[in-house]
């Protein structure tokens, strides 16, 4: 099948003002808070608000662009926090996974919790768990588990309680430290974590192997 020049360079200009309009978005996030407004957006982005509904159907078109943006632009941190630490030492892994989350949350507080905060979806709507922020970061994370606990002839069937379990975990301990007054140092609260975690450090020698047919 032949694809029309026209309409690929037609498709990239799309895909390239939604990028746009998703990074005026976040600065307008920056200066007017989460609570910000669609009509803040389209004057910081220099258009209209219908021109942000034609791109991204309503606020939960653009809520989702915002999400998987800020997933995008954290991914690295997660990704080099798998790298310091052995997925299967739950201890070391979350205490990493928490100071790369932690640093997300204090620099740039107001962007945490517009993509915490997702607008109410309409009354025939289908619940997604793995909606917003904490879902995509915990899909994540019990696949990275899952194939370093395979790769270790482990069973991987615990892999997505333990990620989806560690994300909460830490949302909720940034949650708490973000309405904490004074805010104790990040350091401090992920020494707490990895120290509240320590005893994980020797699950993976107590976990089932992966059984093998005779």
């Amino acid at each position: 099948m032949t694809v029309d020049g026209r309409d690929a360079r037609w498709e990239q200009h799309r895909a390239d003002r939604r990028r746009e309009l998703v990074s005026h978005a976040l600065r307008a996030i920056r200066v007017h808070g989460a609570s910000v407004g669609m009509d803040a957006i389209a004057a910081r982005a220099g258009t209209s608000k219908t021109v942000i509904y034609r791109h991204f159907g309503d606020r939960e078109g653009l809520y989702d662009a915002v999400v998987e943006s800020v997933h995008g632009y954290i991914r690295s941190g997660l990704s080099a926090a798998f790298h310091l630490s052995d997925p299967s030492d739950l201890g070391r892994l979350t205490a990493d996974l928490a100071d790369a989350y932690l640093e997300l949350v204090e620099r740039d507080p107001e962007i945490y919790r517009f993509v915490m905060t997702p607008p109410p979806q309409g009354a025939d709507a289908v619940a997604d768990p793995v909606r917003g922020l904490p879902g995509l970061i915990g899909e994540q994370i019990s696949a990275e588990i899952e194939r370093h606990l395979v790769q270790r002839g482990i069973a991987p069937d615990a892999a997505s309680t333990w990620g989806h379990g560690i994300v909460g975990f830490i949302k909720s301990t940034a949650d708490h430290w973000m309405a904490s007054s004074p805010r104790p140092p990040r350091e401090q609260v992920v020494a707490h974590i990895a120290q509240f975690f320590a005893p994980a450090r020797m699950a993976a020698s107590a976990t089932i192997p992966v059984s093998q047919e005779v």
